[in-house]
């Protein structure tokens, strides 16, 4: 075993340790309920998201896909609506979206433009990721994966029936869409291509609906769903804020702590919350 391999086996087994706590809510008897997904389909699907993880490159962790699962399930059956995920790569989320989406009886529509990031602007070109005190840097053309390649991915792994694909870069793509939506996963690094996903699915989305990001743990992107301007201007709403902005869920084992890339909001209406005084 190689010397890399072997740093990697104590995070591998706290990852395992904590599983049983970290989906909880997929493994809840609750959860899948409406679509007669009952344990032994769940521990299946487990089984497939780590075979895939493993078969087909991705920028995501399997715990991941557990944790949109989880949400996807406790959807209500008669909500309608549909997923989505911008930012495909080489399809290692799609393959487990698009199994989600064939078990609820939904449509998985993948935005990319299946030929790697637009060129960044400046300003644009690294975002600070204060949780490991260092900046990520993108260029065009990386995270690339073709539109064939995205495609047999699924066929082998996932259920390519369910699936929609819109390629090209998410300003040409996204403005016209118009499907009614119970699930996002926006995985688009760059601060300008995640502001194009929010500007235009954002409506689209049912209340109670779910949008995950990729990005949670980049300070620029994280702060997007902060900022009351933008909301005020392109939603006239307020900012919904985002769980795991910053620093990501706490998944993954890291030195410090735990934490992740993956953090998600919720579309609600304010009116009606409970209110908690002090």
């Amino acid at each position: 075993m190689r010397r890399s391999s072997l740093k990697r086996v104590p995070a591998a087994l706290v990852t395992t340790a904590l599983l049983p706590v970290v989906a909880r809510e997929f493994f809840s008897g609750d959860t899948g309920r409406e679509y007669g997904v009952g344990f032994f389909k769940k521990l299946r699907f487990l089984a497939l998201t780590i075979r895939n993880n493993i078969r087909v490159e991705s920028a995501s962790n399997f715990l991941y896909h557990l944790i949109m699962a989880g949400k996807i399930l406790r959807i209500p059956k008669d909500l309608p609506g549909d997923l989505v995920e911008c930012g495909c790569f080489k399809g290692g989320s799609a393959v487990n979206l698009s199994r989600l989406a064939a078990w609820t009886g939904r449509r998985l529509y993948l935005f990319d433009s299946f030929e790697g990031l637009p060129a960044p602007k400046e300003g644009d070109k690294e975002h600070l990721v204060l949780s490991e005190f260092q900046f990520h840097t993108y260029e065009g053309g990386a995270y690339a994966g073709s539109l064939e390649e995205v495609k047999e991915n699924i066929r082998k792994y996932g259920v390519l029936d369910v699936c929609e694909f819109r390629k090209g870069f998410f300003s040409d793509t996204l403005p016209g869409f118009d499907a009614n939506l119970v699930f996002a996963y926006v995985d688009a690094d760059l601060t300008s291509s995640v502001r194009d996903c929010l500007k235009y699915l954002w409506p689209l989305l049912q209340d109670g609906s779910y949008l995950f990001t990729d990005e949670a743990h980049h300070n620029e992107i994280a702060g997007l769903f902060y900022d009351p301007a933008w909301w005020a201007s392109e939603q006239h709403s307020t900012p919904p804020g985002l769980v795991g902005g910053g620093n990501g869920l706490g998944l993954l084992l890291h030195p410090g702590g735990f934490r992740s890339s993956l953090g998600f909001t919720v579309k609600l209406k304010t009116q009606g919350l409970p209110r908690r005084v002090g």
